[in-house]
Formats: C-alpha cells, sequence, structure tokens
C-alpha cells in the first residue's frame, strides 16, 4: 500500500510547529530592484536594519528599534506582524538551523481511523537571497484501525523496484519510534495534527473527551483491538487500563501476569470476579487486582467472597512468611493466620508474622519440639520471642567467645609494646570489648566484631601506657598482614588530626608486621617439614 493520508493537505499545520525566525542585516537598506532586473543594495545607513520574518514572509526595514537593539539568538518579536521569534544575523551560519519535529497526521470517520507518523525538518540554505526555510518530511510508520483489528505498516526496501514497501508488521502494533537511527534508546514524543477526527470516529467512547498525554497511539490500537478496555477505563479500574496499555510499549518494562476474558462485555466476566470483589478492589483503581487473583488462586480460597477479601486485606503482603511458617511446622496456613488475628499488636499482622517467622527459626535452632503447640502457637509469642533471643544471644555469645579463643592463639604475636612512644597495641578481650570500642570513639567498628571472632581479620586497641584501659585508636590489620586502617575519634573527621606519633607508630609496625609475616613463614615450613617426616614414620610402623 502507499501512504494514505497526503501529509502536503496539512502543510501550513506541520509549518506551525516550527520556530520564527527574523534575520537580520543592521545598518543596510533592503536589497531594490534595478533598471536592467539585478538585485542592488541600499547604502549603509547606521540607523536601519534590513529584516526578513518567516512568520510574515516578508522582507523590511526597521527604523523605529536601533540596530543595536538586534542580538543573534536573542527571542523577540516581528516589527511588522508582532509574532513571537528568534533573531538570526542574516548570514551567520545558516546551514546549522536545522530542526525535526515528531508528527502523527489523524484522519478517518466512522468505523475506520488512519495514522500517518513523519518526522518533518526545517532547514535554510545559506545563500542570503532564499530566506524561506525547506519544509520537509518522511514516513516512520503508519497505523490503519477498524472495530476489532489495529494495522501497523513498516516501509521495508524493494531492491527490484528500487523503493520502499508498506507491508503489514506481522507482531503487534506499537508505539512510533522515530529515533529511526536506532542508537539505543528510543524517542516517542510526537505532536498530534487534527486529533479531533477521533471524536468522529468509532474512537471516541474510550476517553469520553478527555484524552491522555502518553502513548496516544498505543491507547487507540489497544481499544480497536479490545473496546472492552472502556469498561475497565471507566468501570473503576484505569490502573488496569493503564498497565495493560503501557505493557505494549517496551520502556515501561511492565507486564501483564492475569489475562482478562476480552470475548465479555461483562465487566464482572471479564475479570473472573463478582460484584462484591469488582467493588472492593475498584477502590483502588483495580491496583491489586493481580494480586488478590494469585491469593485466591494460589493461596487461600475462603468459604465465601467476604471470607476471602478479608484474609486477602490482612496477609496478601505477608504470604512468603506464611508459607515458610507452615513449611516448618505444618501448621496449616489459615490457622497461621487466624492465630496472626488473635495476638496481633498495634503494629499489624505483617509485623507479627516478620517476628513469628523469626520465633519458629529460633525454635529450630535450639530444637525444641516443633511437633507441640507450646512451643509453635505460645500464648505470648512475643514475650516467647524474646526469651529464645535472650537463649540464642547468651549460646552464641559463648561460642563466639569459644571462637575468638582459637583465633586469638594464632594472633598473639601482633600485640607490641613500644616504650620509646609510650603505646600499647593489643587484641580486644571479648566482642562486646569491640562494640564499647566503637561507641566510645563513634566509629563503626562494632560491625567488625564478628569478622575478628571469625579470624577474618583483626582489630586491635591502641592505648597510651599512661591509660591502658581508655580508648585512643582502633587498628584493623588483614589477614595477610597490612594496616586496613587506623582511626581516632569519629574517624578523626572532627578537627582532630592524626599525631604524628601515631603516624610515626603506624611507620614502625608496618615494618614489624613484614618480620611477622617472615616469621610466619618460617614456622609454617617447619610445622609442614614436621607432618611429613610423622607421615613417614606412620608409614614405616604400618609396613
Amino acid at each position: 500500500m502507499e501512504e494514505f493520508i497526503n501529509a502536503e493537505a496539512y502543510r501550513e499545520e506541520i509549518e506551525d510547529l516550527f520556530p520564527k525566525f527574523v534575520f537580520y542585516r543592521r545598518g543596510y537598506h533592503a536589497p531594490s530592484v534595478g533598471l536592467y532586473g539585478d538585485t542592488v543594495d541600499g547604502e549603509r545607513d547606521s540607523k536601519i536594519t534590513d529584516c526578513y520574518c518567516t512568520a510574515c514572509h516578508e522582507r523590511y526595514e526597521d527604523g523605529i528599534r536601533k540596530p543595536k537593539e538586534y542580538k543573534h539568538m536573542e527571542l523577540g518579536y516581528c516589527a511588522n506582524c508582532g509574532h513571537p521569534v528568534e533573531l538570526r544575523q542574516m548570514n551567520k551560519g545558516r546551514r546549522s538551523y536545522y530542526f525535526t519535529r515528531n508528527i502523527a497526521l489523524f484522519e478517518g470517520a466512522g468505523d475506520i481511523m488512519r495514522i500517518r507518523c513523519i518526522k518533518a525538518y526545517q532547514r535554510f540554505s545559506e545563500d542570503t537571497s532564499e530566506m524561506e526555510p525547506e519544509i520537509g518530511w518522511y514516513t516512520v510508520t503508519q497505523y490503519e484501525l477498524t472495530p476489532g483489528q489495529a494495522i501497523q505498516y513498516k516501509a521495508v526496501w524493494n531492491r527490484k523496484k528500487q523503493q520502499y514497501d508498506w507491508i503489514k508488521k506481522k507482531t503487534g502494533c506499537t508505539e512510533p519510534n522515530f529515533n529511526v537511527g536506532g542508537f539505543g534508546y528510543a524517542d516517542r514524543n510526537y505532536t498530534i495534527i487534527n486529533q479531533g477526527a477521533v471524536d468522529h470516529s468509532f474512537l471516541r467512547y474510550l476517553f469520553k473527551g478527555e484524552h491522555f498525554d502518553y502513548i496516544y497511539i498505543t491507547w487507540l490500537c489497544c481499544y480497536a483491538q479490545h473496546p472492552q478496555l472502556e469498561y475497565l477505563l471507566h468501570g473503576g479500574f484505569e490502573y488496569l487500563a493503564r498497565n495493560y496499555v503501557e505493557s505494549r510499549v517496551p520502556e515501561y518494562g511492565k507486564f501483564v501476569t492475569v489475562r482478562y476474558n476480552w470475548r465479555s462485555n461483562d465487566l464482572k466476566k471479564m475479570l473472573h470476579l463478582d460484584r462484591l470483589e469488582i467493588k472492593h478492589l475498584a477502590k483502588d483503581q483495580g491496583r491489586y487486582y493481580d494480586s488478590y487473583i494469585k491469593f485466591r488462586r494460589d493461596f487461600f480460597k475462603g468459604r465465601n467472597t467476604a471470607e476471602t477479601l478479608k484474609y486477602f486485606e490482612d496477609f496478601h503482603s505477608s504470604t512468603s512468611y506464611i508459607r515458610e511458617v507452615e513449611d516448618m511446622t505444618g501448621i496449616p496456613r489459615k490457622k497461621i493466620m487466624d492465630y496472626a488475628l488473635r495476638k496481633q499488636n498495634r503494629q499489624g499482622t505483617y509485623f507479627f508474622l516478620t517476628l513469628y517467622k523469626d520465633y519458629i527459626d529460633q525454635c529450630i535452632e535450639l530444637e525444641r519440639d516443633m511437633t507441640s503447640e507450646v512451643v509453635t502457637m505460645p500464648k505470648d509469642m512475643f514475650a516467647a520471642h524474646e526469651r529464645t533471643t535472650d537463649m540464642l544471644r547468651t549460646i552464641r555469645s559463648e561460642k563466639a567467645a569459644v571462637q575468638l579463643a582459637e583465633s586469638d592463639a594464632h594472633r598473639r604475636d601482633l600485640e607490641v609494646t613500644d616504650m620509646e612512644l609510650g603505646l600499647i597495641l593489643r587484641l580486644p578481650y571479648d566482642t562486646n570489648e569491640i562494640v564499647e570500642e566503637g561507641e566510645k570513639l563513634s566509629h563503626c567498628v562494632g560491625g567488625y566484631a564478628d569478622r575478628h571472632a571469625a579470624g577474618k581479620l583483626s582489630i586491635m586497641f591502641l592505648r597510651t601506657m599512661s591509660h591502658p584501659d581508655t580508648p585512643y585508636y582502633t587498628m584493623e590489620v588483614s589477614n595477610d598482614l597490612q594496616i586496613a586502617q587506623c582511626r581516632g575519634y569519629r574517624n578523626n573527621n572532627a578537627n582532630n588530626p592524626k599525631p604524628e606519633e601515631i603516624i610515626e607508630f603506624e611507620r614502625r609496625y608496618k615494618e614489624y608486621l613484614d618480620e611477622v609475616k617472615k616469621n610466619r613463614k618460617k614456622e609454617a615450613k617447619k610445622a609442614e617439614r614436621k607432618k611429613k617426616k610423622q607421615q613417614r614414620q606412620a608409614a614405616r610402623r604400618a609396613a
């Protein structure tokens, strides 16, 4: 097919979309026609400005405004027609005045609507005798909409005919992309010409006089294919309508997970809902429709609609916690939900279930009897959760103490005393001391306590010999024996730069760590030789 909308008929509207200019020359009379038809410039006159306006298409002399009032690329008004324009020097790089506009032309009435999307351009010649701009365009894509059908056409190069043929897209209609160069982004902004044609076509019922100013063509294509979109839009489910249409545009990244029954003109049958469900979900424009359908289908369906809606309202955001508790305890999910409704506090069921799931995890770690409801469903879950938390804290601190003792046995060689500088560097006695260190010095070392206990790094306390129990500086030493950081109060950001004694200590300690590294390598080699010797002796005895 050919281009079925004559864009030339809309040339005036297209030209109006481009900026208007007044080209000027300061201090010159407008050129006149000589005796033999030749153009003769007038003499230079500093009080005259020669102008040409692309809005009124007139060349005139401005003798009222002073020439110095004309400034290149400033906004102003044409002295001849009063139209808002941009002032440009008449002979200054006019080839660079290139502008483009994305335009969608609409034509149609009754049961047909046609749309032609064009990219129009405006450009000027460098020849100052050619004042009028060239306005041109080329077609990006075309659409033809009829009741129940939306067709998009694309241009395909025909090698035999050496021209473009317009063929139907096999995939669904998409929003026009005016970025024909395809540099990794989409240009979908456009200006509509003759939008009133929609109000005289079968598409007029979609918006009822109100037009959305985004992905407008996609809205019309979806409505042409599925007139029931009108019921969603005006039946209280605008969110669903928008989500369905936006799913057709890749940039929005949305997708519809629940399919609608487009064959039905009844909103209840279309959405697979009854009257009570529609009334309830329409309060939020259908925002929770997908969640409700999944909840009713995959999680819980009550004895009646009212019960399903009640449990959905309370638990649709916490289904994952309920499933986990159900898997860990074997308690039916309805019983878990009823338990949460009875025992919740003012913070609601979601908060209750997050703590409840944590409580069940703790009970399993403590090896409680998970078949007893006294354990799995205590009368006061909040108090029970506090008890299990305290018990685990004690157990974990004991394990951490054992772990810390094992780690410290291998890093005692990191401790030093510098008598000259009067400084002591020692390991913490326990993890609680690391937390207290962070609180007193107002830095984040408390978060390193677990990693220190596990031997993933070493936290060292730097003290003065005169005040060995007062936090002064904290040092982190990596497992490859490098000083990762050495910080004082508030990470030395409280107008307290490192004193020279600390800088000197760091320099000396780096040298000391190099010696520790060498000694550890020697000890490791010695231990390896001893191990191999023992293995050989064991092999001889076995033989």
